[in-house]
């Protein structure tokens, strides 16, 4: 089960992933204030076991520590090429708002080919995402993908009609090639959330 969040920094979609068995759920990317997503996690009596940045620009990561702080004892997942970023504002973009930071948490770092699993104990009902590393727009950018349910969560590496920008610092448009590449190479039914906009599915990005 997903829920949307629309109305971060930017717009940038929060996403909360659950498995009903379990209850137990994800928090992708912390660009929503916590006091909106708060009130949902507690209607729905989720337990709170990954907090995961896609990546680290400000409007990702901004309020990821006060999450950290709200849901105790839950991962706070990052891939492990974003440590520069993390602690650089000009890198994580906070500087281009005027308030330069660093996101200061203590991070679970994970890499090409990691899972994410939730409800583990829930059998063939459980949900296990791959972290797929697809830089580009940052060097640790990150995808998650589940492929029973055929869901993938792309940050800001693919959105509907359009992919990520490569001019920020430690942007790589040769790297973003590669790894739209390897997206479109993908199950075409696989239906992907964005960092920003509504989602889609492979199969109707590798029409265009």
């Amino acid at each position: 089960m997903i829920k949307t969040f629309d109305c971060g920094l930017l717009d940038t979609n929060t996403y909360v992933v659950w498995e009903e068995i379990s209850r137990e759920c994800m928090i992708v990317d912390c660009g929503v204030e916590p006091k909106i997503v708060l009130p949902f996690i507690e209607e729905q009596n989720l337990s709170v076991k990954y907090i995961v940045l896609t990546h680290s620009h400000f409007d990702h990561a901004h309020y990821v520590e006060e999450y950290e702080k709200l849901f105790f004892g839950a991962q706070v997942i990052c891939h492990e090429n974003e440590k520069p970023l993390l602690f650089d504002p000009d890198g994580n973009l906070s500087s281009h708002i005027g308030t330069p930071r660093a996101y200061s948490c203590n991070y679970t770092y994970v890499k090409e080919g990691d899972f994410l699993v939730l409800g583990e104990k829930s059998g063939e009902e459980c949900m296990n995402f791959q972290v797929l590393n697809t830089p580009g727009h940052t060097p640790g950018c990150i995808c998650l993908y589940d492929e029973k349910h055929k869901i993938m969560f792309t940050g800001d590496t693919l959105f509907k009609r359009s992919y990520g920008r490569t001019d920020f610092k430690y942007g790589d448009m040769q790297q973003m090639y590669f790894s739209l590449r390897r997206l479109y190479r993908m199950d075409k039914d696989i239906t992907f959330y964005p960092g920003h906009y509504e989602p889609s599915t492979i199969g109707e990005e590798t029409k265009r």
